[in-house]
């Protein structure tokens, strides 16, 4: 128990949507995930190729490379990517640290550009595994404890029905910066209990939870009784800390770490409603919101995401905007193996690594992009478990 709750201390928590790092983008979200998160590095690293103070890898060993299986859609592969080299063709700057790597982004354009002609080429999945093994270089993210293992959770962006005025079905806000802004502002309590955003309010939602999950997910489309559509995105923080109302309802044994997703959680609270503020109250951090022109949420590089190509990830230690490959595999917190779909056990694709959240920052954190709507939140939210994160990189 006592090692279980050292671990939850030192949880990131993260699901959420965009914060920048190319400076101008101004449609980004910023994404905080409601599961429980995995541990910080902790220990020595038994990947030996690891040189002090990295994160990632360089694999020279054949035997530690992964078989390239590509399980997700070739069309929305070709588009992130294509979103990428934009990206870098663009960028101003980027990290001393990755660059000194190889990551520079002329080198990640090249790669991208040399992936992209291979993998249209590959005629089946034993040729474009020769294709990467042979071609790229390999670094792999030291996970957890310097493993490898790397804690995989979804994210995606809800529907939800409002509306701009405040009416007997639609009654909880979302709200915008207030124009007295700055950091740190008030706390969540403080801003509910004295009622400081009066006047800011951009629309308004069936439920608390529903408002307070877009402040988990960083953005949202809103459909109006007219049948319009509006699109808020994220506009800043509190300057809080973020805690997450998952870890909290495990550490008060009212659900099972092992059992934790999205869907458990909003039916916790669908039936226990009165515990809502209880536990929304102990996260100080409280999200502003501004309305956006577009359906599709953008990264934190500032081009469009895409389903299941899109990851969210620490840009202070991988490569952003850099082709990746993951494989995720049954194992979730707690020590519990699931096979079946639900847990997206077994699945392996290349990913671009376009978004981050403001918890995540550790080299064993991913987020897969799941897209928009209720079929893509209900999948994100049943993502939560392990696997293994690699970059790649031109030879």
């Amino acid at each position: 128990m006592k090692s279980k709750c050292r671990i939850f201390n030192r949880l990131l928590a993260v699901t959420f949507l965009v914060m920048f790092f190319a400076a101008g983008c101004a449609t980004t979200t910023v994404k905080e995930t409601t599961l429980a998160p995995t541990e910080e590095v902790e220990t020595a690293s038994s990947l030996s190729t690891i040189e002090s103070g990295r994160v990632l890898a360089d694999i020279t060993d054949s035997n530690q490379i992964p078989a390239f299986k590509d399980d997700y859609g070739r069309i929305e592969l070709l588009y992130a990517i294509d979103k990428s080299r934009k990206y870098f063709e663009k960028v101003e700057s980027y990290p001393d640290s990755l660059k000194s790597m190889g990551f520079t982004p002329e080198k990640q354009i090249e790669t991208l550009e040399f992936f992209r002609d291979g993998y249209i080429r590959s005629k089946n999945p034993r040729e474009l595994n020769e294709f990467v093994s042979k071609n790229f270089r390999i670094f792999q993210a030291i996970g957890k404890r310097y493993e490898g293992q790397v804690h995989f959770t979804g994210y995606g962006t809800p529907i939800y029905d409002g509306s701009l005025t405040p009416t007997e079905l639609f009654r909880y806000p979302l709200y915008g910066k207030p124009a007295d802004f700055k950091k740190p502002y008030f706390t969540r309590r403080e801003i509910e209990e004295r009622n400081l955003l009066s006047g800011n309010e951009i629309a308004y939602l069936k439920s608390k939870l529903e408002a307070y999950l877009i402040h988990v997910q960083g953005s949202d489309q809103i459909r109006l009784a007219s049948g319009k559509e509006i699109y808020v995105g994220y506009a800043g923080n509190s300057g809080h800390s973020y805690t997450s109302i998952g870890r909290l309802l495990v550490l008060d044994g009212k659900v099972q770490e092992e059992e934790l997703t999205l869907p458990v959680l909003i039916e916790y609270f669908d039936q226990h409603p009165d515990e809502l503020d209880h536990y929304l109250r102990q996260n100080d951090r409280y999200i502003f919101f501004k309305k956006v022109p577009h359906a599709v949420p953008h990264g934190s590089i500032g081009v469009p995401v895409t389903s299941m190509r899109s990851i969210a990830t620490d840009k202070k230690v991988f490569p952003p905007g850099g082709l990746a490959f993951a494989t995720i595999g049954t194992q979730r917190p707690g020590g519990a193996s699931r096979s079946n779909e639900k847990w997206h056990g077994g699945k392996s694709f290349f990913v671009l690594d376009q978004d981050t959240g403001s918890a995540i920052k550790t080299p064993a954190r991913a987020d897969v992009f799941f897209g928009i709507g209720d079929r893509a939140m209900y999948k994100a939210g049943n993502l939560n478990t392990y696997g293994r994160l690699y970059y790649l990189l031109k030879k």
